[in-house]
């Protein structure tokens, strides 16, 4: 399977914090159930494909989950109010299409809509998620419940128009953060199942990172790495307007972020991803961001501590409806995992840790 179709695929599944179930068993049908996986008790998966040596663990992980929403309230005129799964720009979700999962997992169509202008608590007209609700078009609360079967605290997903645009090289759909980093972990375990590594790897989704990180504090205690890498699809902030310079664009390759509140980069680490970029002319983008944090906060403080690198795809419009990425930098990224992992070895380790 291509990575356009994995791509593909991955995006169009549901897959919110704490319900991330179709995710993980995707990456089980694409890297195979003869390779063994162990999950933590939130839903995080790992798979490991032993090399050459036990050691370095290489633990390479992106996050199962979506941003989403759930059902908070049903009103007596059948219409759902709703909480965020994840941070959300108020300004994208106006008249957005919208599935609501119930507990069957049966999926039912709905639209966003909010409160008439002219009843907004804000003189401005600015909407906030309390101003919001969606409209499945039932009629009643009993109608919800009954025909529907819909509950509070039932999860919503974002309903998205997949498109590939060839001759631009560019694929739009939800959730490329993180689903452009599970595809990448899950290309990267179907490779070295065929090829040799002098290292262990464990190719894993961690559940939950879009609320806090959740799975990747549970992930790193049960696989104790001696490194990591992170998988993530990050803000390209190549748009007008743009009031810093410009660090990650579309079509100039992957980003590596060095820096963010969370975590700072092992420098030896850092330079060992640039030579590497370097030495194999993958293009590449350093990222020093002001603000975000990833699921290398916490791994990178786990046990004794672990040099860790955050990796990515860059995304227009990410924690929206519909994101943007160009598949060049996809594979540039896919390239540098796999020239890294054949790489680093016990030597490599030694030199990396401070």
């Amino acid at each position: 399977m291509s990575s356009k179709e994995i791509l593909k695929n991955l995006t169009l599944l549901p897959g919110v914090s704490g319900d991330e179930k179709p995710i993980r068993e995707y990456m089980i049908s694409q890297i195979g159930d003869n390779v063994p996986f162990i999950k933590d008790n939130l839903g995080s998966i790992a798979f490991e494909l032993k090399g050459s040596s036990e050691k370095p663990r290489i633990l390479l992980v992106g996050h199962l989950d979506e941003i989403g929403f759930m059902v908070h309230s049903i009103t007596k005129n059948g219409l759902l109010r709703f909480i965020n799964i994840g941070g959300w720009d108020p300004r994208t979700l106006m008249s957005s299409p919208v599935e609501v999962i119930n507990h069957k997992g049966q999926r039912f169509t709905g639209l966003i809509g909010s409160v008439p202008v002219h009843h907004l608590k804000d003189s401005t007209g600015r909407l906030t998620l309390e101003d919001m609700y969606i409209d499945l078009g039932a009629e009643s609360d009993t109608e919800i419940i009954e025909k529907f079967e819909i509950r509070k605290g039932d999860f919503i997903v974002p309903i998205t128009h997949y498109h590939y645009i060839e001759d631009k090289d560019i694929m739009i759909s939800k959730a490329f953060d993180d689903r452009a980093g599970i595809a990448l972990a899950i290309e990267t375990a179907q490779y070295f199942k065929e090829n040799k590594h002098p290292n262990t790897i464990f190719c894993a989704g961690s559940a939950q990172e879009e609320v806090g990180t959740r799975g990747a504090q549970t992930i790193a205690n049960l696989v104790k790495p001696d490194l990591a890498i992170v998988l993530e699809g990050s803000p390209g902030d190549d748009f007008p307007g743009n009031r810093d310079e410009m660090q990650c664009g579309l079509g100039k390759g992957l980003q590596m972020r060095v820096i963010d509140p969370t975590m700072i980069t092992n420098p030896a680490l850092k330079n060992l991803v640039i030579d590497v970029c370097e030495e194999n002319k993958i293009p590449y983008q350093i990222a020093v961001r002001k603000s975000g944090g990833t699921d290398a906060a916490k791994i990178h403080v786990s046990n004794l501590g672990v040099p860790t690198v955050v990796l990515a795809v860059p995304v227009r419009y990410a924690h929206s409806h519909n994101g943007m990425i160009k598949m060049s930098d996809y594979q540039a990224t896919l390239n540098l995992i796999i020239k890294l992992i054949e790489k680093i070895d016990e030597k490599v380790l030694e030199n990396i840790l401070p």
